[in-house]
């Protein structure tokens, strides 16, 4: 039976099994599932909270599936050895307890990505590359934090969608991180607007940036140290050609539409712009949009003689354009 003859999965589901097969040389278990797990959720919850407790306690690798506790010992705790073990017999035990930590890693990673395409009900006929497959799947392995793992997640059910959204130097850029690189990035990422094209985090009002929401120039280095952003800080020109009557501003669920007004000459926006790699990464960090950032950018504009409107998107149409409802008036405030 090949893997495309599964009974009860989703094509979503099944290309992941197929890719996870290809790339570890087994099929990931149906407890990776989530419509399995959901009816153990409590379950699992109870235990995984005692688990980590008396595995934080012991210093002690354990795991609970198919409804038992899997327990082994490192091989530097000697408390559990009844005998002394020659040094095969260590050197065993330890590669087993890397291969296992490994293992329980890349099934972590699978099941995020499970989860993340549970709601999906089709997959493109083209398949991630090879290359990419077994390159992501030698990194993953050694992926521990939960924080990571879930970056990892997204990534795979991300390149399972549609296939080539993630580079090989975007998952070299990945393996690098930090848990502190991927809290910086997501703390930055929250900004970022969508303009013509390109990804960026307006920064009109730094104080505003530094009060309200703890952003700082700082920041911006960092994100540009990491490569996810460039250095300098640039600037947009919008309302640049006469006949432009409307641009507009995009980020998750929301849209900003600045109508020209009395504006009479072009508008210099400063941004902070995204990298190629920065683009990449801002797809695994799901937003709703933050709606004061986009209220202020639109304060902007309005102070110049714009009128600024902010709206729920309701579709993203193949041509490009974008449907939206309950467009609201954005004021400038009383002096």
């Amino acid at each position: 039976m090949q893997i495309k003859d599964l009974v009860g999965f989703s094509k979503p589901l099944t290309r992941l099994i197929e890719v996870v097969s290809q790339g570890i040389g087994a099929v990931s278990r149906p407890y990776l599932i989530r419509k399995c797990a959901d009816a153990k959720a409590h379950e699992v919850r109870v235990i995984a909270a005692a688990i980590k407790e008396v595995a934080e306690l012991h210093h002690l690798p354990v795991v609970f599936k198919d409804g038992e506790v899997d327990v082994w010992q490192t091989p530097e705790d000697r408390t559990l050895l009844l005998d002394q073990p020659d040094f095969a017999g260590r050197s065993d035990r330890r590669v087993d307890y890397q291969e296992r930590k490994r293992q329980g890693n890349v099934e972590s990673i699978t099941a995020v990505a499970a989860v993340d395409l549970l709601e999906q009900s089709e997959v493109p006929e083209e398949q991630p590359d090879e290359d990419w497959i077994n390159r992501f799947f030698r990194a993953a392995e050694d992926v521990s934090s939960e924080q990571m793992q879930e970056l990892w997640g997204r990534i795979l059910a991300g390149e399972i969608k549609k296939p080539g959204s993630y580079s090989l130097k975007t998952l070299d850029f990945v393996k690098n991180l930090t848990k502190s690189d991927a809290s910086l990035l997501e703390k930055v990422a929250s900004l970022a607007v969508s303009y013509a094209g390109s990804s960026v985090v307006p920064t009109p009002n730094l104080e505003w940036l530094k009060r309200e929401r703890g952003i700082y120039p700082g920041h911006h280095f960092e994100a540009s140290e990491l490569g996810a952003m460039y250095p300098t800080d640039l600037n947009y020109r919008t309302f640049r050609e006469p006949e432009t009557t409307q641009e507009h501003f995009s980020c998750g669920k929301r849209i900003l539409l600045i109508d020209r007004g009395t504006i009479t000459a072009e508008i210099n926006l400063p941004v902070w712009q995204f990298t190629k790699i920065g683009r990449e990464i801002l797809q695994l960090i799901p937003t709703d949009g933050d709606q004061r950032n986009l209220q202020e950018l639109g304060l902007f504009f309005v102070q110049r003689g714009a009128t600024a409107k902010l709206a729920e998107i309701t579709a993203h149409l193949p041509d490009g354009r974008i449907e939206f409802k309950n467009a609201q008036n954005i004021e400038a405030p009383d002096k």
